[in-house]
Order: structure tokens, then sequence, then C-alpha cells
């Protein structure tokens, strides 16, 4: 508290005083850069960041000029004027006391001295008098420093409201373009194939991270070798189009029968012996396979 208070005061040199929208915005701007232009949300928090930025050097101002209209003559005053009535009273306390004594002693005490006594204790009356009426007199520069104070006040307000009606006019703007655009799903970006009967293995390209949807109905079968057929929408973009899976986990047989297979592999489905093993096939071969070891991409159809 006493740190900010001498900052007001000008008795501590500092850069300046941190504004919360300032901090506010500096952060904003920060992760919205973090975000990168092709992120709707990191271009906004880069506009917002960027208005509390002014809002910040709006108050600013504002804090400088309080500091020289307000609180520096509302300084001198404590330290000046009234530090000066002050010293006159307790001079007019002291030498009424010295008259009251000299004058309880009269005839011990020269008249001469009476008479000195009483001019020192009016002159200090005069003057304690005199600096108390010029102070009430200027109640009007008094009142006039409270009058700027408002204003100052009220011209950040005004300034603030005009940079966040900017703003609230852009975010909207935003929020309109961002719900025109199409509906979007996520794609993993490659699928690897591999047929059953040649082995062949594949890499197709998906749909990138958050692609539109596709809007057309007629589908194209991308075979990625004999028997491994892939289906993609109008735009080349293939998925596949028959039962298979794609391997959690890597998978070593413990028995005669049973499917190895490496973790990522996309496996055929060919049927379902139980609620444990899938019957499939993968590079030739074909065996079961654990249930709880794969992620189903395109199901059984129901018997």
């Amino acid at each position: 508290m006493l740190s900010t208070v001498s900052r007001i005061r000008g008795q501590v040199r500092t850069v300046g005083y941190p504004q919360t929208e300032g901090l506010l915005g500096d952060c904003m701007l920060f992760y919205g850069q973090e975000l990168g232009a092709a992120s709707e949300f990191g271009a906004a928090l880069v506009a917002v960041g960027g208005a509390l930025q002014q809002v910040g050097q709006a108050k600013d101002a504002l804090d400088v000029g309080i500091k020289q209209t307000f609180i520096d003559p509302l300084q001198a005053l404590r330290h000046a004027e009234l530090r000066e009535i002050k010293y006159q009273l307790k001079k007019v306390n002291g030498r009424r006391l010295d008259f009251d004594y000299k004058k309880r002693r009269r005839g011990k005490v020269a008249a001469e001295e009476i008479r000195l006594a009483w001019d020192k204790f009016i002159t200090s009356k005069d003057s304690a008098e005199r600096s108390m009426f010029i102070l009430l007199q200027r109640d009007v520069d008094r009142i006039a420093q409270l009058a700027a104070l408002v204003a100052a006040l009220l011209d950040f307000h005004r300034n603030a409201q005009h940079i966040l009606l900017g703003l609230q006019g852009d975010l909207q703007a935003r929020l309109t373009a961002a719900s025109n655009k199409p509906a979007q799903r996520f794609r993993s970006q490659k699928i690897r194939v591999r047929s059953d009967h040649s082995g062949t293995i594949g890499f197709y390209h998906q749909l990138s991270a958050a692609a539109p949807l596709c809007s057309g109905g007629n589908l194209t079968v991308v075979p990625s070798g004999p028997g491994s057929p892939v289906s993609s929408c109008a735009d080349s973009q293939p998925v596949v189009d028959q039962p298979c899976c794609r391997a959690l986990y890597s998978f070593m047989p413990n028995r005669e029968g049973e499917l190895d297979f490496s973790r990522g592999d996309i496996i055929l489905l060919t049927g379902q012996v139980d609620s444990n093993w899938y019957q499939g096939s993968l590079g030739g071969r074909s065996g079961l396979l654990p249930v709880n070891y794969v992620d189903v991409l395109v199901p059984l159809p129901s018997p």
C-alpha cells in the first residue's frame, strides 16, 4: 500500500504503475500469437488484448492527470497552508498563556512587559485568522480541482467505452464469420491398409484435422491392393469402406489359429466368434484376434 501511494505521489521512480487491463492485454496477445493466425480464437484473443492495452494506456493517462490536477495541489495544501495555520494557532496559544501568566502577576511584572505580551498575542491571533481566511477564500480553487478530477474520470470512461464498443463490433463480426463456416470434423491424416491377398501396404492422405464434411453423396472406390477397397468422397479423400479395425496394441499368438499383428495395423474383419474374439485377416494371413486389442473402424454387418 505504501509503495502504491509513493508511486502516486511521485516519490518513487518507476517505469509506470502496472494496470490490470494492460497486464491482461499482454497475456492475451502472447497466447493469441501462440495459437497462430489459423486459429479464429487466437485472432480474437489478439484483438481483445490490443483493446485492453489501449484501455490500460488510457488509465495511465488518467493517473498522470489526477496526480497533476488533484493530488499535487492537495499535498501542497496539506504541507504548506495547513501546516502554517497549525503553527500560527500553536503560537497564539503560547502567547495567550504568556500574557495570562504576566497579567496574574501584575504588580510584580512591569506594565510595559505585560503590554508587550498583549501585543505579541494580538499579532499572532491576527496572523492565524488571516491564514484561515485565505484558506477559506480559496474554496473555489479547491472545488475546481475536484471538478477536474471528476472530468478526468468521465473522459477515461468515455475513451474506454469507445474502445470496448469497437471491440464488441469486431468480436461480433468474427463470431458471425466463424458461425457461417461449414461444419467440420476430425480425420486422421494417414491410414495404412494391408491387403489380405497380396500384402501390399498403401498410405492414404485423409482429411486433415477439422476438415469440412463431404457434402456430396457420390463415393469412389480406391483400392490399395486386391481385396482392400477404400472408399472416398468425390473430392478424393479416401476412407475405409469394409469391416475393419485398427490395432491398439501389438499381439503375439499364444496358440495356433491366432493372428499376430502390430500396433497401428489395419485388420480386415471377416467375422466374430464370440464376445472376446474376432476373425480377421492381415497381409494374406487370417486368424483370431482379441476384441480388447483393437478399435473397430467399420463394424461387421448385423447377422
